[in-house]
């Protein structure tokens, strides 16, 4: 990697604000967006995680928001929201089974796509991941089991997607999308994301103690720019490390996403707004108590700081 090429970018107050401007008084819900979030099994239910997500979608600006799932463990997921809607997809035993029919009208339908939390690695989620990325052609943002599905495909079929493709791996997860080692990647972050960034022609966000983001250089120049950028973000607090945590970030990505004139930018945003709300949950619980669910809760207070 050129350092010369790259332009570091420490996300601050400044860089988000731009995207949270005020709404015009007579917006409606489609005006901000149509976001689904795919995940869930019967092992993984994270009923509570995937309502947390639906939720953070909705604090952070999506117009609806609405939980794909396996059918059997829907009735739990219901009884966890209020304005994001279910949409039950096909299982077995509590465990997705591929339909490209049902996949078709989400993708049809929504303009953001959030897939993987929780749903498993079998062969029938394998087939959804490939599903979406050759039919889909808006933002898809790809997680957890997600990514874990999608490292057992050909890096062809993933850098040819139709989509806006947007990752968001851990270490582990990166080392295996990428085959590189943990220490590897740790030892020089800025080169292996944005060498994966162009590998697979995708922004790619790598969660940690600082999170990075990057484009691909071809995306750069879509944009005009004379430079390839990375993104960092130091907010975020030990309170985090609890289940759920990647969930919410997921949620807000989705919600930021939508429509975005400057993709990476927006998924930097997320980043960033996602560890300002768990710094404030924190101080508001504490390291110990705090849950996935407080961050949701601080989402408007953090956005109205930025304002």
């Amino acid at each position: 990697m050129d350092r010369e090429d790259i332009q570091l970018v420490n996300m601050s107050d400044d860089e988000v604000r731009p995207l949270l401007a005020p709404r015009p008084k007579d917006c409606h819900k489609g005006s901000f967006g149509y976001v689904a979030l795919i995940g869930g099994s019967i092992e993984y239910s994270g009923a509570i995680r995937l309502a947390a997500m639906a939720n953070a979608a909705m604090r952070s600006g999506a117009g609806v928001a609405s939980i794909a799932a396996p059918r059997s463990i829907c009735p739990v997921i219901a009884s966890n929201i209020l304005e994001p809607t279910l949409l039950p997809l096909s299982d077995k035993d509590g465990e997705l089974v591929f339909k490209e029919d049902e996949l078709s009208k989400i993708c049809e339908r929504y303009d953001t796509i959030a897939f993987g939390m929780g749903i498993g690695i079998s062969d029938e989620v394998v087939k959804a991941v490939d599903y979406l990325l050759t039919n889909y052609n808006k933002t898809l943002i790809v997680d957890a089991d997600g990514l874990n599905a999608m490292s057992k495909l050909n890096k062809d079929r993933i850098r040819e997607s139709e989509a806006s493709l947007v990752l968001t791996p851990h270490f582990k997860e990166f080392s295996r999308l990428s085959g590189l080692s943990v220490d590897e990647i740790k030892d020089n972050p800025e080169s292996a994301i944005t060498n994966l960034a162009d590998e697979l022609n995708a922004v790619i966000l790598l969660k940690g103690s600082t999170t990075y983001i990057s484009e691909p250089a071809e995306y750069a120049k879509s944009l005009g720019l004379k430079k390839r950028r990375i993104f960092t973000s130091d907010t975020g607090c030990a309170g985090m490390a609890t289940a759920g945590s990647g969930d919410v970030l997921s949620g807000i990505l989705s919600a930021l996403c939508v429509n975005a004139k400057d993709l990476t930018l927006s998924v930097a945003a997320g980043a960033y707004i996602n560890g300002r709300a768990g710094e404030l949950a924190q101080e508001m619980t504490s390291d110990i108590s705090m849950t996935a669910s407080d961050t949701v809760l601080s989402i408007p207070d953090v956005i109205t700081a930025i304002r």
